[in-house]
């Protein structure tokens, strides 16, 4: 099997994009003609629940598969219906998988070892059962916190060498409270650039053919700045972009986050595309999102071009 950073950029040249749309799903932001179409009195509220989110999320995920390089699930919206939206989640992961996309989990999972090598195993590898290895998801790439430092990161750099699986450290992120203890300084740098030059020793040993590294960063657009430093530090890796749009970032400083070839970002938009009906008059929910993600990445490539 290739590594996830070579069966990435395949994608990315098929595709001609290196969009990912954000999967960030609520009952109370999808079209009430879709909920009353799908919404049946004589089920459960929870059967409904079940039925309506895991319609729109594929239907979401059929329009916009021509624009898009893969999806990214964030958990918090399967998570807040407990054991029900992750029967919907994994679902909605095999559905993409079987569309040939690239399906990352945006858990931000880690912990003490132990407990770090359970969500490997859960979302990126195999867990052991009875003597047996049972696969539960077919995730290519997770997203972790990196603040207990190298044994709570090195279960996923194992399953990632192992499995052949990607892994996003989160580095400088998006929101507007980052810098509270990312922009710390630790002796002469701030503490993102010192988890960066963690992030580049952690992905040594998982480079694919084409020269990147299984181990990227979690980059938010909002932090251009940032992003050239950190570009700077990891020149083979692939950063994962979210904040573009609705958090404020914006697509002409993409340009500072790519590598010398142009390549080595994803970037990731969720609710510009997932709830595009609402910006698009006389237009169904998926004609809107497909209309969304088609622009977004045109622009998208017209800024790092």
């Amino acid at each position: 099997m290739l590594n996830f950073s070579d069966r990435l950029i395949e994608s990315i040249k098929k595709k001609n994009s290196v969009l990912i749309a954000g999967i960030d799903t609520s009952i109370e932001n999808i079209p009430d003609y879709f909920i009353k179409r799908f919404y049946d009195k004589e089920k459960s509220e929870i059967d409904n629940l079940k039925t309506i989110l895991f319609e729109y999320n594929r239907r979401i995920i059929d329009a916009v598969e021509e624009n898009v390089v893969g999806v990214k699930f964030q958990a918090a919206f399967f998570e807040q219906y407990s054991y029900h939206g992750f029967e919907v989640l994994h679902k909605l992961c095999e559905y993409a998988k079987n569309k040939k996309l690239v399906v990352i989990f945006d858990g931000k999972r880690n912990d003490i070892s132990s407990s770090a090598k359970g969500y490997s195993n859960a979302y990126l590898g195999e867990t052991p059962i009875f003597g047996k290895k049972i696969r539960f998801f077919e995730f290519d790439a997770i997203t972790t916190n990196p603040y207990l430092g190298q044994d709570g990161i090195k279960p996923f750099i194992e399953d990632c060498e192992r499995f052949k699986k990607g892994l996003f450290v989160l580095v400088k992120t998006s929101n507007p409270s980052s810098g509270d203890f990312q922009d710390l300084m630790v002796e002469d740098k701030y503490l993102f650039e010192v988890v960066a030059e963690k992030v580049y020793e952690w992905g040594k040993n998982c480079i694919g053919k084409e020269g990147y590294s299984d181990v990227g960063a979690v980059v938010g657009a909002t932090q251009p700045e940032a992003g050239k430093r950190i570009r700077e530090i990891l020149p083979n890796s692939f950063l994962l972009v979210p904040g573009i749009g609705v958090q404020g970032g914006k697509v002409e400083d993409l340009k500072y986050f790519v590598d010398s070839n142009n390549m080595g970002i994803i970037v990731n938009s969720s609710r510009d595309i997932i709830y595009a009906y609402k910006n698009y008059v006389h237009s169904d929910f998926e004609k809107s999102s497909y209309l969304a993600s088609k622009s977004i990445k045109e622009s998208i490539n017209a800024a790092i071009s």
